[in-house]
């Protein structure tokens, strides 16, 4: 796993993968979380600006969707990256099914 020291700005990317869902044509969310905080950003319609906080941006570079995340607001310890899908779903109460996936990050240390 990656070591990361607060006050970085982590760069990753992020594939979801969901039936009758496409990072391109629908919305989601990003939260890197710590042991104590988080931080969150959205994807919000086909543009590729962040709609979320100014600690995490998400846009996309060369076909692929990138999340830049500030370390600053965070705690030490292991961080994960927290991801919301929100597909159309008309079987869904609202319309939209979300599915959401964890995956670990890496450790956040205070240099």
């Amino acid at each position: 796993m990656a070591t990361f020291y607060k006050g970085t700005e982590i760069k990753f990317v992020v594939e979801l993968a969901a039936e009758g869902f496409s990072m391109d044509a629908h919305d989601f969310d990003i939260e890197v979380a710590s042991p104590r905080d988080s931080i969150k950003g959205s994807k919000v319609g086909t543009g590729t600006s962040d709609q979320g906080s100014e600690d995490l941006f998400i846009n996309k570079e060369d076909d692929k969707w990138v999340v830049v995340a500030d370390t600053s607001k965070l705690s030490k310890g292991d961080l994960r990256v927290i991801a919301t899908a929100h597909t159309p779903d008309v079987s869904a109460s609202d319309g939209i099914r979300n599915e959401i996936a964890v995956q670990p990050l890496g450790t956040l240390l205070i240099p």
